[in-house]
């Protein structure tokens, strides 16, 4: 979460029924990616791994850029999606070679240090999830009301943190040591699995689309933090609905 802008506050959520998604022909956003999620058969242990074969088939993101400029990251990230009839899936596996975390409590400030970040609507652009997960296996969970102008660029956003999805399942997996920058560490894996019902939603149909944003924080020492994105925003905050990438469910 680049640059917050306002402190997340509590909200009352009381529906996912919201305004309507950014036409991206209309709203000049057509180069915006497009991923085309397949379903899968076969099942996948939630263990940080991704080993299954149905991993095999999911889809492979195009690699996370710097947030501002679009620029190559120093690191690499690697990022799988996929679903079946219950549920979406999502791999993470993040090149670090000094992996930071401390948090460990539900809805910390996960993006003060290392954090993989998935922000997504099956609806409008106003009213989204957020979810992360850290190297130590924090998660954070929330709704995002985010005001935006007709433009479709957010003048503000505040949260529900009392959010909570209950079925939501995930792993890490870390091949280095957390939190310790004497040493050479190799990368830091998420698995998760987050059911629909969570999201307020059924199964998706087939080419049914929704909006979606992937992002990741990267910290190396005393480098410069990496702010990493899927789509990138090319300004100083996740937080800009009208540039989320499609899920296109096939």
């Amino acid at each position: 979460m680049v640059s917050r802008g306002l402190a997340l506050s509590s909200v009352l959520f009381t529906s996912m029924v919201i305004s309507s998604a950014v036409d991206p022909k209309s709203s000049g956003e057509s180069d915006l990616p497009t991923a085309k999620v397949p379903r899968i058969n076969g099942s996948i242990e939630i263990d940080g791994k991704a080993n299954e074969k149905a991993w095999k088939n999911a889809v492979k993101l195009a690699p996370l850029r710097l947030n501002g400029s679009a620029g190559k990251a120093k690191e690499k990230t690697d990022l799988r999606v996929c679903y079946d009839d219950d549920a979406l899936y999502l791999f993470w596996k993040c090149e670090d070679r000094d992996i930071q975390a401390t948090f460990t409590e539900r809805d910390s400030r996960f993006w003060e240090e290392e954090v993989a970040e998935f922000f997504v609507t099956a609806e409008g652009l106003n009213q989204y999830f957020e979810l992360q997960w850290n190297p130590l296996g924090g998660v954070f969970d929330a709704i995002i009301h985010n005001k935006i102008d007709e433009s479709g660029k957010s003048i503000q956003f505040e949260g529900d943190w009392a959010f909570t999805s209950p079925g939501m399942k995930h792993a890490v997996h870390v091949e280095g040591s957390v939190q310790n920058s004497s040493d050479s560490d190799e990368y830091w894996q998420i698995e998760v699995k987050i059911p629909f019902k969570d999201l307020g939603r059924s199964t998706p149909k087939q080419n049914e689309t929704w909006r979606a944003g992937f992002y990741r924080f990267n910290r190396t020492g005393k480098d410069q933090v990496e702010h990493l994105s899927w789509s990138p925003t090319r300004s100083s905050s996740f937080h800009e609905p009208h540039k989320f990438g499609y899920l296109k469910f096939q």
